[in-house]
């Protein structure tokens, strides 16, 4: 059953902040950028969110991204950074962080990191925030042969590993 129980979202539905079903130990996820997913229907990234969620003991999922605007295929985002956008999804995720300290955070979003110049900036204003809040960092399986944390629909289910947000930003 899909159960849905925190959808924000920009009044046009183009850009998405968070999606998930929050509990007490919810998995915070960073993809890249949202796609289709909503309040009432799943895409195969959620799919595979909710079953890492289930694997690893969790009671819910929070699906944040590095950058909010909904497209199906990143390489279709904006070539410029929208400054309005990042600072609500900075905004929404800080309250997620508040909320939920030492929380465990999936980085998830593959190579399309890489698409923009500017999602690096994002993921890092990201990472500046979360660091006040004392996250656990994980990583699914290995990094990609170009150094990135796996997307949770690419391939099969791996167990997830520390990600070493550290090493990752000075190699970034």
């Amino acid at each position: 059953m899909y159960n849905i129980n925190v959808y924000q979202h920009n009044e046009d539905n183009t850009a998405r902040y968070v999606l998930g079903l929050d509990g007490t130990n919810p998995l915070i996820v960073i993809g890249v950028n949202p796609s289709t997913a909503d309040e009432k229907k799943s895409d195969p990234t959620i799919v595979r969110v909710m079953g890492y969620m289930q694997r690893n003991s969790f009671d819910g999922f929070l699906m944040i991204n590095v950058y909010p605007e909904r497209s199906t295929n990143p390489g279709n985002l904006s070539k410029e950074l929208n400054q309005q956008l990042h600072r609500r999804n900075l905004l929404y995720i800080e309250g997620i962080l508040a909320k939920h300290k030492n929380a465990t955070i999936l980085v998830a979003f593959g190579n399309s990191i890489s698409i923009r110049s500017y999602l690096k900036g994002c993921f890092n204003d990201i990472i500046n925030i979360a660091s006040k809040y004392n996250p656990t960092w994980k990583q699914i399986g290995n990094l990609t042969k170009c150094g990135n944390p796996r997307h949770p629909s690419r391939g099969f289910y791996q167990e997830l590993a520390d990600f070493d947000i550290n090493y990752y930003v000075v190699r970034k």
